[in-house]
């Protein structure tokens, strides 16, 4: 960008990530904006995910949700969990720090790893998406060919594809030791044609090429259950008549439906800001704007919890077994406790 910086602090979040740039140009408004954005909404988002997203790992791995579809969600809860935590450190911390060590954290931890974190996310569901499209075209092979082990195999490579291809971030920032205080300051790599072709392709493999998967899976899908809903209510078909795998499996899609929508709205927004960034925007137009995308892209690592509860019964039984269990033993003791010193008393008594 042909702006002269005042202060420049990065922070990635979905490959573009939160531009903190102060500019002496900047107008009010858009400082407004990024205090609000970067010192109240953000955090707090962060906050509300991780606690979040730990309790969906310990209702998805205590709650008997075993099945190769949940293993997904898992991976999407541990991915979302540690990107909203090094966020969290970031807009609470080192983006206010001078010091070198966690300068060095924003520049070699935080900036690349938080976008290989946030990638994953996206194709995680990416995944989803196309499982459930093939088991809703054909649930039968998809039951047999779907196992466990191979669903562990594609979210491994999942990580290490998109961790390979976020590498060139760690050759973005250097470290820089000026008027008494350290710096992140672009390297002649960020600078160069080379990065702006791996910009690019980074938008479309993970912005454009997803949203295009998403649009057409999440259609589909909708179309799908819309059919099954009509069917049921024609043949008067009851759920207790139907297999149990088919239950769940329908509100896993449903589920799956509701995180996809969520991630469309999440990443459409940072789309629009990737390609005017390229097409040179003014700076505080681009700055409201990627403040915006950042706050839907926390949304999206956050509200998984949420939508789970909402439309996933399934979901809701483990969680209940989770916590509900351990409430009804304290309950029952009590009231034994109760029933016994009644006992006692009235065997006292006469």
């Amino acid at each position: 960008m042909n702006v002269t910086l005042a202060v420049m602090e990065t922070i990635l979040l979905n490959e573009t990530v939160v531009h903190s740039q102060f500019t002496n140009q900047s107008d009010d408004h858009t400082n407004m904006v990024s205090i609000i954005c970067e010192n109240y909404i953000g955090p707090t988002l962060c906050v509300f995910g991780i606690v979040g997203n730990i309790l969906n790992l310990i209702i998805l791995y205590k709650g008997a949700l075993n099945d190769s579809p949940y293993l997904y969600l898992k991976a999407l809860a541990l991915t979302d969990m540690l990107a909203l935590l090094l966020s969290f450190i970031h807009l609470t911390v080192s983006r206010k720090s001078n010091l070198y060590g966690w300068k060095f954290f924003d520049a070699y931890f935080f900036f690349p790893i938080v976008n290989s974190l946030t990638a994953s996310s996206v194709w995680l569901t990416v995944g989803m998406s196309i499982d459930r499209l093939l088991y809703v075209k054909a649930p039968l092979w998809a039951r047999a060919q779907f196992s466990l082990k191979k669903a562990k195999g594609r979210i491994i490579l999942i990580f290490i594809s998109t961790f390979l291809m976020t590498i060139p971030r760690f050759l973005c920032y250097s470290l820089v030791y000026t008027e008494g205080q350290h710096r992140i300051n672009p390297t002649e790599f960020r600078s160069s044609t080379n990065y702006r072709i791996y910009d690019i392709a980074c938008i479309v493999f993970f912005h454009v090429l997803p949203l295009v998967i998403f649009t057409l899976t999440n259609t589909y899908l909708i179309c799908a259950v819309q059919r099954a809903r009509v069917i049921r209510k024609e043949y008067d078909i009851r759920n207790n008549k139907e297999k149990e795998w088919q239950i769940d499996q329908r509100r896993f899609t449903i589920t799956l439906i509701s995180i996809v929508m969520m991630s469309i709205i999440a990443i459409l927004p940072s789309t629009i800001g990737d390609f005017t960034r390229l097409l040179h925007i003014s700076q505080s137009h681009y700055q409201t704007l990627r403040q915006i995308s950042n706050i839907l892209l926390l949304c999206n690592l956050s509200m998984n919890f949420i939508l789970f509860c909402a439309f996933n019964k399934r979901f809701v039984r483990g969680m209940k077994s989770v916590f509900g269990g351990s409430y009804t033993k304290v309950k029952f003791s009590i009231r034994r406790t109760k029933s016994f010193g009644l006992s006692k008393t009235e065997t006292n008594v006469f």
